[in-house]
């Protein structure tokens, strides 16, 4: 198996696409770190899991409270003393006109799609630089490279950022065998593209030259390969997975 034996955390799977990445690396052999703040969703992921032979914990977190983030690296390596695979994929998205964004609503979603990625990697970075080892997978979106078309301009910002913060952390991690990487999913069929409603929806798949949203096990595989060995002299990498809707 891939990842057999290897201690990954998957910030933000609940439900959605970290939800797909935690039921593939665990069929993959890794224990798997559920994390959310919704704990309802990721204790029913974690008895998933559990049910197909995987073992791993749920853990309520806030990711944008530094104290939490500390608290979740410490209990992580309490339980199994390391960490191999951090995947920064908490994340949320909304909808809204600048005139419309409230510094506090600024604050608000850069926190939860940026800040979020700098504190967990900053605590993954102290265990994996000591054990000369690991691999940080944060995920980003289309909306980082060409703006929000549905998104608002603050998560679009944030996203950037997250591919930024992805290569300043790979040049830097590089010297003790930690790949960091970046995936930036178009739209994803998942529960909050449902919202958009059809009529978006339709306009969408229109401009993809496949005609269709990814699956959320589709992003889940584009993980897996960047928390493999497969993977181990890519760095600093930006994956699109859109279906073709933004080549660059």
């Amino acid at each position: 198996m891939e990842l057999n034996d290897k201690i990954a955390l998957i910030t933000g799977s609940a439900r959605g696409i970290g939800r797909a990445i935690a039921y593939r690396f665990a069929e993959e052999g890794a224990f798997t770190v559920i994390t959310d703040i919704d704990m309802e969703g990721a204790s029913t992921v974690l008895e998933q899991i559990k049910k197909r032979g995987a073992d791993g914990i749920s853990i309520k977190v806030d990711v944008t409270d530094e104290k939490q983030v500390k608290k979740l690296f410490s209990t992580v390596m309490e339980k199994y003393h390391t960490l191999d695979i951090l995947v920064n994929n908490a994340g949320a998205c909304k909808n809204i006109p600048i005139l419309e964004i409230t510094p506090d609503e600024w604050d608000t979603y850069v926190n939860i799609n940026l800040r979020s990625v700098f504190l967990c990697s900053r605590e993954a970075f102290r265990i994996m630089k000591e054990k000369g080892y690991g691999k940080i997978i944060n995920m980003g979106s289309m909306a980082a490279k060409i703006g929000g078309i549905i998104a608002g301009a603050h998560y679009s910002a944030a996203k950037a950022g997250v591919l930024c913060f992805t290569k300043s952390l790979a040049l830097q991690s590089a010297a003790y065998n930690i790949n960091v990487n970046a995936i930036a999913p178009g739209p994803v069929s998942t529960k909050m593209t449902e919202e958009w409603g059809e009529e978006i929806n339709r306009a969408f798949m229109a401009r993809i030259p496949f005609k269709r949203y990814a699956s959320p096990e589709e992003v889940a595989e584009v993980a897996l390969f960047l928390a493999s060995e497969k993977s181990k002299y890519i760095t600093g990498e930006i994956i699109d997975i859109n279906g073709g809707m933004f080549m660059d």
